[in-house]
């Protein structure tokens, strides 16, 4: 009898220490996931998405090897926003943020109010950490919205003032903490992917989650002066002796002054982004972690106007046609998913969340999950059950008349409403990607 009662004791430790949430009781097979996202970079700027100006020779391998989409979207138009949809797997309009933030923005992720995916993914296990822009509070330091009070185990040059405008060279005035290892002429892409390398290596005998988050190539746009000029050749050779420097050059930096989409500026911030995708895949190979790493590639939003490449859609950074929504998306899992693929099934960036969810074997708990996971998709190829997605971006923001608006998409058919002016503008994006034939009166 006396045996009896010690085992059910025992048993009854086991059960009431045992993690609810769903949790893996071994992180062995636990793949890796190593999250890069580019800053405002469009649709049209990566090889594989159609450009012959750039040169991304990392990022069309990375393609070679995994999963292209080409209707993925960002949950909005603009990278606060967006952010927050990626870390919280929930629409941003159900977060609270639906703009970019201001200096000392009032509004910020609050800790309080949701388990960001680091954490979820530590009650599994990972180590978790967040190299470059964060973006969520703009107070740095003084609330507690930045990334350590969302408990990344590791933060790594995240932002430490107001970060638009620039600033990518050593000394960092607006990553400063960055500066302790930094040297005269730096590129601060170059130092985040530095950083990157050395932090997959000291975590190498665990399992991993890493979200490098590039400030490039937001504007003021600036790279590596022989990559500029390699860059202002191309362009001269392609459009005219002196035409880089007469139209790119002065005040406006990197910004388009003629009808065109090719940029030597921006040209060069992406090739070290490229590189830098370039020394992680061969991180991972070096160290036997290819095969159980899941890597995958994003942008925040469309290509800023006047800058960017969005290819034949239209609109920008800011705006609810496809060119400020849809951004390049690239997941490569060798042995899991097949090379190669192309899919046209719509996603959006709520859905990493709950992906790397099931990735890491664990439940969500109670938060709510707009998202899905793009598991059977990436493994599978099964396509999801068609759904809508929500888009709600209520900017006051100058040229507000085009910016203040909301979406749905559902099918091949998209709706959005202007609220400045009420009008409504439907597009068959299967017929028409461009969105230049407004069916709204043929179809109320």
């Amino acid at each position: 009898m006396k045996d009896i009662r010690s085992f059910s004791f025992l048993i009854l430790l086991l059960i009431l220490f045992t993690p609810v949430i769903g949790q893996n009781d071994s992180n062995v097979d636990l793949p890796n996931i190593i999250f890069i996202m580019a800053d405002d970079l469009g649709w049209g700027e990566l090889n594989s998405y159609g450009n012959n100006f750039n040169e991304t020779p990392n990022l069309n391998k990375l393609a070679s090897q995994g999963m292209r989409f080409t209707h993925a979207y960002a949950a909005a138009p603009v990278c606060s926003p967006t952010r927050a949809s990626i870390v919280t797997g929930q629409y941003p309009a159900r977060v609270g943020i639906t703009d970019f933030l201001a200096p000392r923005s009032e509004v910020y992720l609050k800790p309080e109010e949701h388990v960001t995916i680091n954490e979820a993914l530590s009650q599994a296990g990972y180590h978790t950490g967040i190299i470059g822009k964060w973006h969520l509070d703009t107070h740095f330091g003084n609330i507690q919205g930045g990334p350590r009070d969302h408990h990344f185990d590791e933060v790594i040059g995240s932002e430490t003032k107001y970060i638009a405008g620039g600033d990518y060279f050593f000394p960092y005035d607006k990553a400063a903490t960055l500066n302790e290892k930094g040297e005269e002429g730096e590129f601060l892409t170059d130092r985040l992917v530095d950083e990157a390398i050395d932090f997959i290596e000291r975590n190498k005998e665990q399992p991993f989650f890493l979200y490098l988050s590039h400030y490039s190539v937001h504007t003021i746009l600036d790279a590596p002066e022989n990559l500029v000029i390699k860059y202002k050749k191309k362009f001269n050779d392609k459009y005219g002796d002196g035409m880089a420097e007469k139209l790119y050059d002065g005040q406006k930096r990197g910004r388009h002054l003629a009808n065109h989409i090719d940029n030597p500026y921006l040209a060069a911030m992406l090739e070290r982004i490229d590189a830098g995708v370039g020394e992680i895949m061969e991180k991972l190979e070096s160290t036997g972690l290819t095969e159980n790493t899941v890597l995958i590639f994003f942008s925040d939003n469309g290509g800023a106007p006047n800058s960017g490449n969005n290819s034949y859609l239209r609109g920008f950074k800011t705006l609810l046609y496809e060119g400020g929504i849809r951004e390049p998306l690239i997941i490569r899992w060798p042995g899991k998913v097949k090379p190669g693929l192309v899919t046209h099934e719509p996603v959006s960036s709520i859905d990493f969340y709950p992906t790397f969810l099931q990735l890491a074997q664990v439940s969500h708990g109670e938060q709510k999950l707009d998202g899905i996971s793009l598991l059977p998709l990436l493994t599978e190829q099964k396509s999801p059950e068609t759904r809508p997605l929500y888009w709600h971006y209520p900017s006051e923001t100058a040229n507000a008349k085009n910016k203040m608006s909301s979406a749905i998409k559902e099918g091949s058919y998209k709706l959005i409403e202007f609220y400045i002016d009420g009008r409504k503008e439907l597009y068959n994006l299967e017929a028409d990607p461009g969105e230049t034939n407004n069916l709204i009166e043929q179809m109320p």
